[in-house]
């Protein structure tokens, strides 16, 4: 074994006891094979690999590196096949599936904000709508006070007039009253005068022959 194989073992054995714990990617190749040995002439274990598959990482050795696969094979691969990081492949179906729940989320918030501002609009107009009401509630309570004020103004007339017609009554009924007492006063007084006329008359018509006589009486005398 040469001197360069041999440096190149011992380096990947140190090596190895730190890559237990690694994964790498199969690089931006279509497809590749894991190997049981370092050669491409070995037996293939596991054939058709595509980018982007992860593999464990279980040593490695002299550009080689032996890693087991997600079905559970070991072998060897050649490092140039190989990458720390996702292929970009892989790191593109990551950042389209990124963008896309990115476009759906915001498709959602942009859906969530129309209808919330459907509600604020609906919630303005209800709000214009009971302003409206209110104002016209204002005009019609300032209406009815007013008519209670003209109808307790015109109670109070009444009330007046009422008044006024009851004392009216009352004069009207004193008026009548003094007006037939006197119309009984001047009718006993006419009474009074008949009586008196009449007696007056049946007293000068007694008296009248008594006076005749007398006077003829006297006249004979002389």
């Amino acid at each position: 074994m040469s001197k360069k194989r041999i440096t190149s073992l011992i380096i990947g054995i140190l090596l190895s006891a730190t890559a237990h714990s690694a994964t790498v990617y199969i690089s931006d190749v279509q497809f590749v094979a894991i190997r049981e040995g370092l050669d491409n002439s070995t037996r293939a274990v596991e054939r058709g690999l595509k980018s982007g598959t992860p593999l464990d990482v279980i040593e490695q050795n002299d550009g080689y590196t032996k890693v087991r696969t997600p079905s559970g094979n070991e072998g060897w691969v050649a490092d140039y096949f190989l990458s720390e990081d996702m292929v970009t492949r892989d790191q593109l179906d990551t950042l389209r599936a990124r963008l896309s729940k990115s476009t759906e989320s915001r498709t959602e918030i942009v859906d969530t904000l129309k209808l919330s501002q459907q509600k604020i609009q609906e919630l303005s107009n209800i709000n214009t709508s009971l302003n409206d009401e209110n104002e016209s509630l204002k005009q019609q309570l300032q209406t009815a006070a007013e008519l209670s004020e003209k109808a307790r103004a015109i109670v109070s007339q009444n009330d007046d007039v009422s008044y006024q017609i009851e004392s009216l009554k009352q004069q009207a009924s004193t008026a009548v009253a003094q007006s037939e007492k006197l119309q009984d006063t001047t009718e006993q007084k006419w009474f009074m005068l008949g009586a008196v006329t009449l007696f007056g008359g049946l007293l000068l018509g007694a008296l009248l022959p008594l006076l005749r006589r007398k006077k003829n009486s006297t006249g004979s005398w002389s």
